[in-house]
């Protein structure tokens, strides 16, 4: 996923950069849209993920602190292992959305685009 976010969001730059017609902008536009639209939709499941990794590595580690298992402890880490990773993912989309963001922001203005092809 951190692959196709980068190369996408090379390409949006490279098409910001670009003298296109009414057409293409529009149609950019909507493509734009439905392209962060699905990064939105991304970003939400990967929070959701990231939350229940959380709520489970809390749980475990105050059932280690009770029991003080050996297996739970193994669990436990192996848990905050992955969290780690999910919130270091999370953050990534994150920024990327943000900056996706900045980007429309670029697209809607008067000088780069002038039709009324858009306009939330």
């Amino acid at each position: 996923m951190r692959r196709r976010i980068e190369n996408y969001m090379s390409y949006v730059e490279s098409m910001l950069e670009k003298e296109l017609s009414s057409e293409e902008k529009e149609q950019f536009v909507r493509q734009f849209l439905i392209q962060l639209d699905f990064y939105q939709h991304e970003r939400l499941i990967h929070l959701l993920v990231t939350l229940a990794f959380a709520v489970l590595g809390i749980t475990s580690l105050m059932f280690n602190y009770v029991l003080l298992s050996i297996p739970l402890t193994v669990f436990s880490f192996g848990v905050l292992i992955f969290l780690f990773f999910y919130v270091r993912h999370y953050f990534f989309l994150e920024r990327s959305v943000q900056k996706m963001y900045t980007y429309y922001d670029r697209l809607m203005e008067p000088k780069i685009f002038t039709d009324n092809v858009i306009n939330p």
